[in-house]
């Protein structure tokens, strides 16, 4: 893929600090992607236990879905394996620069909750925790740095799924292999051949024929989506119409097939004198930016 687009490539030689080539006060694009120890199907069918594992894919897209609401980073793309994973990300220090020390500390604490309902959701903070970190202006400072850091976001992702996973299976140790592996696009051209890249990923590897039936891809969330508002219909879940914060059903669909709402959209609208991070107002996702000179129709 070298030869395609322009990439900075992280971990092919001698390892650099991840803060010197992806700061956390600056904007970046990357394309990130993780694997399972041993290359072992630990996220779909292991055709050595013969045990099927498809339900964790649910558990990152919802892990994804969380950390979309709650990081200053934009997710335009993401691609669930059975045995690895693959997403784009797009640090947005502008966003967490519009956040006070509460909102900071809230957003953390949503992150990183003290106690989670039967459902595992994180419960609300309550003004004693949120204090514990808004009045130590050192643990601000720290955490406002986290909220946009790509690292801290893969940090997250990869432990939740590890002590889910290694819990069910009553195993201990690792289940990714070491830190993840990371690719900075230097531009557009870069950004449009990675994100196709990423949601063809089931399609290359002869799982699906089509977007529509590439499961886990952010491609198929916008198809679902797309068809949503074409044809009117309401996404819901359980018969009931979707809240802002969590994974939605297509209409008549498998549970496999999200919306995704959660994701960065896609046309990157460029108007005259519009200034400011363009923050997502129902805060399902980081931003209203898009990433691509093209429709969302024009993408897919």
């Amino acid at each position: 893929m070298g030869r395609i687009f322009a990439v900075e490539s992280v971990g092919l030689m001698a390892r650099l600090a991840r803060a010197e080539l992806f700061a956390a006060d600056a904007v970046a694009i990357v394309h990130v992607m993780n694997r399972v120890v041993r290359r072992c199907f630990l996220l779909g069918d292991d055709p050595v236990t013969e045990k099927n594992y498809d339900h964790r894919k649910l558990w990152i897209d919802d892990q994804l879905v969380l950390q979309a609401k709650y990081f200053a980073i934009d997710l335009p793309c993401q691609a669930i394996m059975s045995n690895h994973l693959h997403l784009v990300l797009r640090s947005r220090p502008d966003v967490v620069s519009e956040w006070d020390d509460t909102e900071v500390a809230k957003r953390w604490l949503m992150l990183c909750p003290v106690e989670r309902d039967e459902n595992r959701q994180p419960k609300e903070p309550t003004e004693f925790e949120l204090n514990q970190i808004r009045n130590n202006k050192e643990k601000v400072a720290d955490i406002w740095s986290r909220m946009s850091d790509v690292s801290w976001w893969m940090r997250l992702l990869s432990e939740n799924i590890a002590q889910r996973a290694n819990a069910e299976d009553e195993e201990v140790g690792k289940f990714w292999p070491a830190r993840f592996r990371a690719v900075r696009l230097l531009d557009e051209t870069a950004v449009l051949a990675c994100a196709a890249y990423v949601d063809l990923n089931p399609i290359r590897a002869a799982l699906a024929e089509t977007i529509e039936d590439s499961d886990f891809t952010s491609a198929q969330q916008r198809a679902v989506d797309l068809k949503g508002r074409v044809s009117g219909d309401e996404v819901r879940v359980s018969g009931k119409v979707d809240r802002a914060d969590k994974p939605r059903l297509a209409p008549g669909g498998s549970g496999t097939r999200r919306s995704g709402r959660h994701l960065a959209q896609v046309e990157l609208q460029r108007r005259v004198g519009e200034t400011g991070p363009n923050v997502h107002k129902a805060g399902a996702r980081c931003s209203n930016q898009g990433f691509l000179p093209m429709s969302t129709a024009d993408y897919l």
